[in-house]
């Protein structure tokens, strides 16, 4: 029966635990016991198929003794009395999943995702910034700001990955990788997806009229907006240019056509020198014949209100109307073409025969 080969990934797992082992001496003596460690276990390992690697926690004090190190005192107390059989543990069952060669490759595999795991988890960390600070929910950063916090969050990940650390660092890093998965279990559901983004722009889109120029800045159906101005009143002038009141407007539908201040406030009365409103104004709804109040009858007129609640007028306030933006306008050519018409007609009639 053929041995099972130690694949590279292997043994750069057990290089990295040895160096783990060795992590109480200065990083200078660590690179120099374990300089060339996973070209000379490749070597040997190609040579000699059936061996097995070595316990990385012995293999580590054996280079210890070899080069004339102390062995670490073991470390008291009940946290580092938990670390260690945490550590036990994790040895154990490596050295158990390592036992299969099914297992064996598959944490193989999952050795050579490890840089993506570095990115994913700095982009769980970055979600986690994100619910903090009021940006969650976007799959990428809005902003250079937050592009550098990924940037940042990410070389940190990666430094994380690619260094070796004693076993509270690694517990501590083990506990991050958890709530990394946590938050991206919650995360990545909140991403919008193509389908989200087709519907939101399709929504964007029927908020638009780009032939009237009415624009919806919230989607709701409620409101006209000229040119991204809000429109609050409007002021209709007859075929001859003089001003209407009382004109009830509906859209193509029949519905009624509503400006974006039902139920809003405006301002009655502005300084003439600094601007300033100096008395706020509610807009007051029209009373139909049936009882009902309307919001599509143009012009609209607007009631003394106060600051504690200017949506509301104060109680005897008189609406009163709306200065117009014009007390004439130019009159159609088709009224101009009939007042002559008629003009002449009452010319010829008074005329002798």
């Amino acid at each position: 029966m053929n041995a099972t080969p130690v694949l590279p990934a292997q043994i750069t797992a057990f290089a990295a635990e040895v160096r783990a082992a060795l992590a109480d001496l200065p990083a200078d003596e660590v690179d120099e016991l374990t300089e060339g460690l996973e070209a000379d276990l490749a070597e040997a390992y190609a040579e000699d198929l059936a061996r097995e690697l070595p316990d990385p926690v012995s293999y580590a004090a054996e280079l210890r003794g070899a080069a004339g190190l102390p062995t670490p005192e073991p470390r008291r107390g009940r946290i580092a009395s938990i670390g260690a059989q945490v550590a036990g543990i994790g040895a154990d069952l490596r050295r158990s999943l390592r036992a299969n060669p099914a297992t064996a490759a598959a944490l193989d595999f999952l050795a050579t995702l490890r840089p993506a795991w570095w990115i994913a988890r700095a982009w769980a960390a970055f979600q986690c910034f994100g619910a903090f600070f009021g940006f969650e929910g976007d799959l990428l950063p809005a902003d250079l700001v937050q592009w550098a916090l990924l940037l940042v969050l990410i070389a940190g990940s990666v430094f994380l990955g690619q260094r070796t650390w004693p076993t509270w660092a690694r517990l501590l890093i083990g506990a991050g990788n958890v709530i990394a998965v946590v938050t991206l279990i919650f995360a990545l559901p909140q991403v919008p997806t193509h389908a989200d983004l087709g519907n939101a722009w399709d929504r964007a889109d029927s908020a638009y009229d780009y032939e009237g120029g009415v624009y919806d800045d919230d989607g709701d159906g409620t409101g006209v907006y000229l040119n991204g101005n809000e429109v609050t009143n409007i002021f209709a002038y007859d075929a001859r240019g003089r001003a209407l009141t009382g004109v009830q407007l509906f859209d193509q539908d029949g519905k009624p056509l509503t400006t974006s201040v039902p139920g809003g406030n405006g301002c009655l009365a502005k300084d003439a020198e600094t601007g300033e409103c100096t008395t706020p104004g509610a807009w007051v709804p029209t009373v139909l014949e049936t009882g009902a109040q309307a919001w599509n009858v143009f012009p609209m007129t607007m009631a003394e209100s106060s600051y504690d609640d200017p949506t509301k007028p104060i109680e005897g306030a008189v609406p009163q109307d709306r200065p117009a933006p014009f007390l004439k306008v130019p009159a159609l050519f088709s009224a101009v073409q009939q007042d002559a018409e008629v003009a002449k007609d009452a010319k010829d009639a008074k005329a002798p025969r």
